[in-house]
C-alpha cells in the first residue's frame, strides 16, 4: 500500500513538474517559440499558394472544388491570421517591469504560449493541405441518375443560404430535381415521329427483354430510315428516367466500316475511363474488359447502333458469354442474320414501317394546312402509300411538297416507285432551285455522317460553289448557309447537334448519292462505304473520299489517271498502334502518289501523320483551289508556291516548323489556316506580304514570335507585324501578340474591317467562348494601345472581352470603347486597380451593355460600384451570369435591383468581397422595394456565396425590413 501511494505521488509530481517546466518555458524560450512560429507560418503560406493555384486551375476548367478543400482553406486562413496577430504582438515580450530592470514575465508568458500553440496548429494543418486533387471528378456520362447532387449550404464553414435570406421560399423545382420532371413523352425529338400504336408494343417488348436477366443480347432490325436509332433513343430515355435495371448505359455507332478505336473511346467516355495513355490495341482491349467485369453486380447496357456485319466484341473489349456478368447488349442492324447468326442475339425485334394511318398522320402533320385543299387531300394518300411507311422518307417528301403547287404533287405521284428509293431522294433533290444546294448535297453524300459546316465551306469553295453572286468569303459563307437551310427545309440534311456548326446526312441518302449518277456517268463518286470500283469506272469518278485509307486502296488509286477528278480526300486513323503496324507500307505508298494526270483537280484533302514529303508532281495541279494538309508532318512546303490558282490553304494541326517566303507568291490565296501548328517557330519575311487577296488568316495556338528589332541572324529572322499592312482585305483574323510593345513600333494595322476575330495581346489566359468575336488584352503598362484606331473599331464588334492588368486607364470600363460595346456578350475584367466603376454617368441616363449575358469581375481592389449614376432599363437587361470575386470595396449590386434586370439571371457567384452587405438593395434610384414585397428570381439555377463577412441579407428592403425571395435553383 505504501508503494502504491509512493508511485502515485511520484507520477503526480512528474506531471506537475512537466507543467511547471512548460509554463516557465513560455517565459524563458519566448524568442525561440516566436521564431518557430514565423518559420511554420512561411511553410503554411507556401502550401496555401500551391492549393490556391490548384483551385484557380480547377475554377478555370469549371470543376467543382471539394468541400474539404474549402474547409482547409478557411481553417488555414484563420490560423494564419492568428499567427500574424501573435507575431504582430511581439512587443509584449519587450515590455519591462520594476522600472525597466526585468522583462515583463506575463507578457513573455502569453506570447510564448500563443506562439507555441499556434505553431503546433500550423504543423497539424500543413499535411492536411497535401491534396492529391482539389476537385470532384465528374460523374461518368453513362451513369444512370448521375447528375450532381444539390448542396444545401452557400459555402463550407460560412453562412447558409437560409441565414442569408430572411423568409426565403423556394418553388418551381427544375426538371433535374426529384419530382421536377413530368412523365416521359414518348416522342423522337429530331424528326418529330411519335412512338405510335404499332410501335408501342415493340417498345414495351424491348423494355421487358432488357429486364429479363436470361437475355444477354437483344436486337432490333429493319430497313434504313425506319426509325431504329430513334426507337433506341427513346428506350434509353425511359431507362434513364426510371433509373431502373441498369447502373450504366453506354452507346456507340458502328456503321458500315467499324472503327474499333472509336467504339472503345465511346464506351470508355461513358465510364470516364481514360484510354489515351494506352497505345497498344491489346492494352486498350484488356483495360476496357477489366472495367466491364469489375463488379459482377453492376448492370451495364451497351447499345451498338447500325451493325452491317459481325463485330468482333472480344477485340473491342466487350466480354462474351458467362464472362459478360452484368453486361447486356442492345443492337440495331438492317439485317436479321447479322443479329441472329453473327451476333448471336437471344431475341430480335423487327421494326416495320408505319401503317397507312400512322404514315398519313405523320405526312399530314408535316405538310400542315396544305391538306385543306380538297384536290391535294385526294392525292396525299396515294403519295404516302408509295413511301413504304419509312418516317425518314415521309418527312422528306412531305417537306418538299409543303410549299408546292398541285402539279408538283401529281408529278411526285407519277415518279415515286415503291421499290426504288433513289427516285424518292431524286424527287427532293430535283426540287432544289439552287445548283449550289444540289452540289452541296452531293458533297455531303460523298463525305457521309456528321460533317463540320466549315469543312463543307472550304471544300465547296474549292469546288467552285457559292461564287456566282459572291465577291468576298463572307458573302460565300452567307450563300452556304442559304443552301444548307434549303437542304434542311426538305429534310435532306439534319442539324448535327445543338448548334449550327455541324450537319448530318442520313446513311440512306449517302448511299444513294454514291451509288447513283445524279449528273450522268461523269459524276460518279466513291467513298469508303461503297467498296471498290472497276478501273474504267474509277477513272470516271469526279470525287473520291477515302477514310482510314490503307495500302490496298492507295495501290488501287495509283493505277489510275483520273482525268475528270475534281475532289480527292484521303485520310488515315489517328491510332498510333495502326501507324506503327502500317507505317513502312503506307509511307511508301504516299511517296508514290502521282498527281500528273489529275489536272482538273480542284480540291485536295490529305490528312495523315505519315506524310513527310510533298510529291514533286503537285506542281502540275494548276487548277487546284483548296489544299488541306492537316495533321501532316511536312517540313519543306516551298513547292506550294507554284500553285498560283490556290485560294484556300490549310496546315491545321500539322508539325510544320517554317513557313517559307515562297508562300507569298500565292497571289490568289484568300484563306490561310495555321491553327494549332504548335511547332511553327519561323515565318520568313515576305511569306505573308504578297498575299494581297487574303481575307482569312487563322493563327490561333500557333506562331506568335513577331520580330521586334533587328540584329537577329538572317537564318532565324522572323516576320514583322508591319508585313500584315498589305493584307487590306482581311475580314477574319486569329492572332496572338505576346509583346504589346511591338504594336508601338509597327504602327496602326489594317484590322478595322474584321468581321470574325480572336485576338490576344499580351501573355493572357482566360475563358473561351467558341465562335464569338474575342479580344483578350493584358497590356502591362501599354494601356495607350486602346486608343489605336483598329483596336477601337474591333472593340465595337467584340462579343467576348477579357481585360487583365489595367493600371493606367483611369476611365470607367464602358469608356474603353469610345463608340460603346454594342455587341458585347461577355465581359471579364481582372487585376485592374484603375477600374472604379463599370458604368458611370452622373447626369444623363446612360445606355451600355444592352446585350451583355455574363459579367466576370475579379481582384478589382478599387471597384466601388458596378453603376455610378442613372442608367436606362436596357442596361444589363439580358444578363444571365454574374461572377464577382475579391472586389473588397463593393458594398452591393444595385444594378440588379430592378426586375427587368433580374429576370434572366441564371447564375450568381459572389466570393471574397469584404464590404458587401447585400446582393439586391431597395434604394437604387427611383426603384423602391416595399416591406414584405416578394422578389422573384425564376431562372436562377446556381447561387454561390462565399466569404462575405459583412453580408447581412440577400435583399435589403425598405426601412431594413425583411422581404421574401423566391428562387428556382440548384444550391451550391
Amino acid at each position: 500500500m505504501e508503494d502504491i501511494v509512493t508511485t502515485v505521488a511520484s507520477k503526480a509530481a512528474e506531471s506537475l513538474l512537466a507543467w511547471v517546466r512548460r509554463q516557465c518555458g513560455y517565459v524563458i524560450f519566448t524568442n525561440s517559440y516566436v521564431g518557430q512560429l514565423d518559420k511554420e507560418l512561411e511553410k503554411l503560406d507556401d502550401v496555401r499558394v500551391e492549393v490556391q493555384r490548384s483551385v484557380d486551375h480547377a475554377d478555370n476548367n469549371m470543376w467543382e472544388i471539394k468541400r474539404e478543400v474549402n474547409r482547409w482553406k478557411n481553417n488555414a486562413e484563420t490560423v494564419a491570421n492568428e499567427a500574424r496577430s501573435v507575431l504582430d504582438n511581439d512587443g509584449r515580450a519587450k515590455k519591462t517591469c520594476f522600472c525597466g530592470w526585468l522583462p515583463n514575465p506575463k507578457g513573455r508568458y502569453c506570447l510564448g504560449r500563443d506562439a507555441r500553440k499556434t505553431a503546433q496548429a500550423i504543423q497539424e494543418l500543413i499535411p492536411q493541405g497535401k491534396f492529391e486533387r482539389v476537385y470532384y471528378e465528374s460523374a461518368p456520362p453513362g451513369l444512370v441518375g448521375g447528375a450532381a447532387e444539390v448542396n444545401s449550404s452557400a459555402c463550407d464553414g460560412g453562412d447558409t443560404i437560409q441565414e442569408l435570406i430572411p423568409l426565403g421560399q423556394f418553388k418551381n423545382p427544375l426538371p433535374g430535381l426529384v419530382g421536377g420532371a413530368p412523365d416521359m413523352n414518348l416522342s423522337a425529338g429530331g424528326g418529330g415521329v411519335m412512338i405510335t400504336d404499332s410501335r408501342a408494343s415493340i417498345f414495351q417488348d424491348i423494355m421487358e427483354a432488357l429486364d429479363d436477366e436470361k437475355l444477354k443480347v437483344v436486337g432490333v432490325y429493319g430497313p434504313g430510315g425506319v426509325g431504329k436509332t430513334t426507337l433506341l433513343e427513346e428506350v434509353e430515355k425511359k431507362l434513364r428516367k426510371e433509373g431502373r435495371s441498369f447502373r450504366m448505359i453506354v452507346k456507340s455507332k458502328v456503321s458500315q466500316t467499324p472503327d474499333l478505336k472509336k467504339i472503345q473511346d465511346d464506351i470508355a467516355y461513358a465510364f470516364g475511363l481514360k484510354l489515351k495513355d494506352e497505345p497498344s490495341e491489346i492494352g486498350r482491349r484488356d483495360r476496357l474488359c477489366q472495367r466491364l467485369q469489375k463488379d459482377p453486380s453492376e448492370k451495364i447496357l451497351i447499345i451498338l447502333d447500325d451493325l452491317w456485319d459481325k463485330l468482333d466484341l472480344k477485340a473491342v473489349g466487350i466480354p462474351l458469354g458467362d464472362e459478360s456478368r452484368g453486361c447486356k447488349l442492345l443492337l440495331t442492324s438492317r439485317f436479321k442474320d447479322v443479329l441472329e447468326q453473327k451476333m448471336l442475339a437471344n431475341r430480335t425485334f423487327r421494326l416495320e414501317g408505319l401503317n397507312n394511318d400512322e404514315a398519313f398522320k405523320l405526312f399530314e402533320k408535316t405538310v400542315g394546312d396544305k391538306l385543306k385543299d380538297e384536290e391535294l387531300r385526294q392525292i396525299a394518300p396515294e403519295v404516302v402509300k408509295k413511301l413504304v411507311g419509312l418516317p425518314l422518307l415521309i418527312i422528306s417528301v412531305a417537306s418538299t411538297l409543303k410549299y408546292s403547287h398541285v402539279s408538283a404533287w401529281k408529278k411526285a405521284l407519277r415518279k415515286i416507285d415503291e421499290s426504288n428509293i433513289e427516285t424518292i431522294v431524286k424527287l427532293s433533290y430535283d426540287r432544289l432551285n439552287s445548283e449550289d444546294a444540289k452540289s452541296l448535297f452531293l458533297l455531303c453524300g460523298l463525305i457521309g455522317g456528321t460533317i463540320q459546316v466549315e469543312t463543307l465551306f472550304v471544300l465547296g469553295m474549292g469546288w467552285g460553289l457559292f461564287q456566282e453572286f459572291s465577291k468576298t468569303m463572307q458573302e460565300s459563307r452567307d450563300e452556304l448557309n442559304i443552301a444548307l437551310e434549303s437542304l434542311r427545309s426538305i429534310c435532306l440534311l439534319q442539324d448535327g447537334g445543338d448548334d449550327k456548326e455541324n450537319v448530318t446526312i442520313h446513311d440512306l441518302y449517302s448511299e444513294v448519292v454514291v451509288s447513283t449518277s445524279f449528273r450522268g456517268q461523269n459524276s460518279l463518286m466513291m467513298n469508303s462505304n461503297y467498296g471498290s470500283l472497276q478501273k474504267e469506272k474509277l477513272e470516271k469518278c469526279c470525287a473520291i473520299c477515302l477514310v482510314d485509307v490503307g495500302r490496298d486502296r492507295l495501290a488501287e488509286l495509283m493505277m489510275c489517271q483520273f482525268p475528270n477528278l475534281k475532289i480527292l480526300m484521303l485520310s488515315q486513323p489517328e491510332d498510333w498502334s495502326w501507324w506503327q503496324e502500317h507505317q513502312h507500307d503506307v509511307e511508301e505508298c504516299w511517296g508514290l502518289l502521282d498527281f500528273i494526270y489529275m489536272k482538273e483537280l480542284r480540291v485536295l484533302y490529305l490528312c495523315s501523320r505519315l506524310i513527310f514529303t510533298l510529291p514533286s508532281s503537285m506542281e502540275f495541279l494548276g487548277n487546284l483551289h483548296s489544299l488541306y494538309l492537316d495533321q501532316c508532318h511536312v517540313a519543306d512546303v516551298r513547292i506550294l508556291g507554284k500553285l498560283k490558282a490556290l485560294q484556300i490553304l490549310s496546315f491545321a494541326q500539322s508539325t510544320i516548323s517554317r513557313l517559307p517566303k515562297e508562300i507569298g507568291e500565292l497571289i490568289n490565296l484568300r484563306s490561310l489556316n495555321l491553327s494549332n501548328c504548335y511547332m511553327l517557330k519561323i515565318i520568313e519575311p515576305g511569306a505573308l506580304k504578297g498575299l494581297i487577296k487574303l481575307e482569312e488568316l487563322y493563327m490561333k495556338e500557333s506562331f506568335d514570335r513577331w520580330m521586334g528589332t533587328d540584329g537577329i541572324p538572317l537564318e532565324s529572322r522572323n516576320i514583322r507585324l508591319a508585313e500584315l499592312k498589305s493584307l487590306t482585305r482581311l475580314t477574319t483574323l486569329e492572332i496572338s501578340i505576346p509583346d504589346p510593345t511591338i504594336l508601338f513600333k509597327d504602327g496602326d494595322l489594317p484590322f478595322g474591317n474584321l468581321m470574325r476575330f480572336w485576338i490576344s495581346i499580351g501573355n493572357v489566359e482566360g475563358r473561351e467562348f467558341l465562335g464569338l468575336r474575342t479580344m483578350k488584352l493584358k497590356l502591362e503598362g501599354c494601356d495607350s494601345i486602346l486608343s489605336n484606331d483598329w483596336v477601337q473599331k474591333t472593340l465595337q464588334k467584340t462579343q467576348y472581352l477579357h481585360l487583365d492588368g489595367l493600371g493606367e486607364f483611369k476611365k470607367n470600363a464602358h469608356e474603353l470603347c469610345i463608340q460603346g460595346f454594342t455587341q458585347l456578350k461577355h465581359l471579364d475584367i481582372q487585376n485592374s486597380p484603375s477600374i472604379k466603376y463599370i458604368i458611370s454617368s452622373l447626369n444623363d441616363l446612360l445606355t451600355a451593355f444592352t446585350d451583355l449575358e455574363s459579367l466576370f469581375l475579379k481582384n478589382l481592389i478599387n471597384l466601388e460600384k458596378i453603376c455610378n449614376g442613372p442608367i436606362t432599363p436596357d442596361c444589363f437587361s439580358k444578363l444571365k451570369v454574374v461572377c464577382i470575386k475579391k472586389c473588397h470595396q463593393l458594398k452591393n449590386l444595385r444594378f440588379l435591383s430592378e426586375m427587368q434586370r433580374r429576370v434572366h439571371l441564371e447564375e450568381i457567384e459572389i466570393c471574397e468581397c469584404d464590404s458587401l452587405q447585400a446582393i439586391i438593395t431597395g434604394d437604387a434610384g427611383k426603384v423602391e422595394v416595399v416591406v414584405d414585397d416578394m422578389v422573384e428570381l425564376p431562372n436562377v439555377q446556381r447561387l454561390d456565396l462565399r466569404k462575405l463577412p459583412n453580408m447581412t441579407s440577400f435583399c435589403s428592403g425598405a426601412k431594413g425590413a425583411p422581404i421574401q425571395v423566391i428562387f428556382s435553383f440548384f444550391w451550391v
